[in-house]
């Protein structure tokens, strides 16, 4: 199953539900001591659980921005792929291409582009347009 975000009537791919979920594993176990949402809870919390308002746009937008530089300060082999079961490794295993330096862009979308960049614009066009950041899933085309 695909999961993108939608805002408005735009919607981003992201990719297999998987890789929003380790992403946020990693950062539960790294940057939050193994507590989920408890430095972030807006991202962790409202926005995972698939739906951000825009009432709280700038303080996501702030955790956001955290969220990436902690983990510029990882290195890739820290990545976590399910919070429930440590030992389990993301399905293409611990080979990580040469241009991932940190654990900030080693998650990549199904498009080609930086993961938590993607979610950082997404908030960003919350902030500008209103509404809301929805988690979407969607087989093949994305409903609108």
């Amino acid at each position: 199953m695909t999961i993108g975000m939608r805002q408005g009537s735009v919607v981003t791919e992201i990719g297999p539900g998987g890789l929003l979920h380790s992403l946020l594993s990693t950062v539960a176990v790294h940057l939050e001591n193994g507590k989920w949402g408890e430095k972030f809870p807006l991202i962790m919390g409202k926005f995972y659980q698939g739906s951000l308002p825009s009432s709280d746009v700038e303080p996501a937008i702030f955790e956001a921005k955290k969220i990436k530089e902690g983990l510029g300060l990882l290195s890739p082999d820290k990545v976590v792929w399910d919070i429930e079961d440590l030992k389990k490794d993301p399905p293409w295993g611990r080979d990580f291409g040469a241009h991932v330096t940190s654990m900030a862009d080693y998650f990549v979308t199904t498009t080609g582009r930086n993961l938590v960049d993607e979610i950082i614009g997404n908030l960003e066009s919350l902030k500008e347009f209103g509404g809301s950041l929805d988690i979407i899933s969607y087989g093949s085309a994305p409903k609108m």
